[in-house]
């Protein structure tokens, strides 16, 4: 006996795309049948002996043990025969109910890994606990802190931005940017009003005379930063502002450093734009392998964040799974899966065999003494 092959179509079998042939299939086959042909060669032996012990008994009477010991061992043998068979396939194709198992639950089987995963592997305090195990901040720094990976890393993202770039409508992605640039800018003044005053009014200081008075200062101080705070607003509300056309200047040149990168890895290095980038990525591996807090917070957000994700999203892994199993075809997921655990299953009725065979033999002993 052997396993079954996976079952022959005229095509790719319904929902087979994950359940292709592999290229251990043909060994696992050969080592699963092998394992067979031993348990029924058992099971065969088992039903001999006890045709001729039965046979025997009632000439000698310790004969009595080894028919009690072979007849339990076909009980055994047969039962996780039937048992293991039933999983599968209807045992001798006879229609018994609840047999063929995983072939007619597979609709169920697939709903209950979807929620067995979304409720045992995707949570919050299973994906912390083994995101800290990782060690994922102190491997970043071990990475980026070796120059041939952050040169590495840089040019992938010169190249990542320059070809997302290029793939932007011209008209929108100029226009965006350059809104989005005055917008960080002017963000980052009000954030930082007190200390551009502060400097401000140091500058002011240390440039007028010191006979100054105090008055003054203040009212120059006054008007540099309302012309700063009208700028940013001409900046951000006027299309035509010069200031705007001189930042998409700079934003042209830049992405054009981009596109050198992509296409010329090797000049890109000579205008400095990818070794910026990977001088600045070098350093920041250092930083994180030099400063333990800098790990621990990187790691705390990195954990928050895949987290937020798990939890967010963890519903929907769980109905892809699903969706998955019950998309595969009943006969080919009866075959892979028999085809993954099918080996200790064989052992199984190996086991049950001689289980079966000892446990006769002590209750046929057991039974002599009342």
């Amino acid at each position: 006996m052997t396993l079954p092959a996976a079952p022959a179509t005229a095509g790719p079998a319904r929902g087979s795309g994950t359940l292709g042939p592999r290229a251990t299939d043909d060994a696992r086959r050969a080592d699963i049948a092998r394992i067979r042909r031993r348990a029924t060669g058992l099971l065969v032996l088992a039903g001999v002996v006890f045709v001729i012990a039965r046979a025997l008994e009632s000439r000698w009477w310790w004969i009595g043990f080894i028919r009690a010991t072979a007849e339990a061992s076909l009980v055994g043998g047969l039962a996780d025969w039937f048992a293991v068979t039933a999983l599968f396939r209807q045992p001798l194709g006879l229609p018994i109910p609840h047999t063929a198992i995983v072939k007619r639950q597979k609709d169920r089987i697939a709903r209950v890994l979807g929620t067995f995963v979304q409720n045992h592997f995707l949570t919050r305090e299973v994906i912390a606990e083994r995101l800290k195990s990782l060690g994922i901040a102190q491997r970043i720094g071990e990475w980026l802190a070796d120059p041939a990976n952050s040169r590495k890393t840089a040019g992938q993202l010169t190249q990542g931005v320059a070809r997302t770039v290029e793939a932007l409508p011209v008209g929108r992605w100029q226009g965006g940017l350059v809104d989005e640039g005055v917008k960080l800018v002017a963000r980052a003044v009000e954030s930082s009003e007190d200390a551009i005053a502060a400097t401000l009014r140091e500058q002011i200081r240390t440039a007028m005379p010191r006979w100054t008075p105090a008055m003054v200062q203040e009212a120059i101080h006054k008007r540099v930063m309302a012309a700063l705070e009208r700028f940013l607003v001409e900046v951000r509300t006027d299309a035509a502002h010069p200031a705007r056309a001189r930042l998409e200047v700079a934003l042209r040149e830049a992405l054009d450093r981009f596109r050198v990168a992509a296409e010329r890895p090797e000049a890109a290095e000579d205008d400095g734009t990818a070794a910026t980038i990977a001088r600045v990525l070098e350093s920041l591996g250092t930083h994180l392998l030099n400063d333990a807090e800098a790990r621990r917070e990187l790691e705390t957000r990195i954990t928050e964040t895949v987290a937020d994700l798990v939890e967010e999203h963890g519903a929907e892994v769980a109905a892809l799974i699903e969706h998955t199993v019950a998309g595969w075809d009943p006969d080919l997921a009866a075959d892979r899966i028999e085809l993954a655990v099918g080996r200790d299953l064989q052992y199984i009725r190996l086991n049950g065999t001689l289980v079966g065979g000892l446990a006769g033999l002590v209750l046929y002993s057991v039974s002599l003494l009342f």
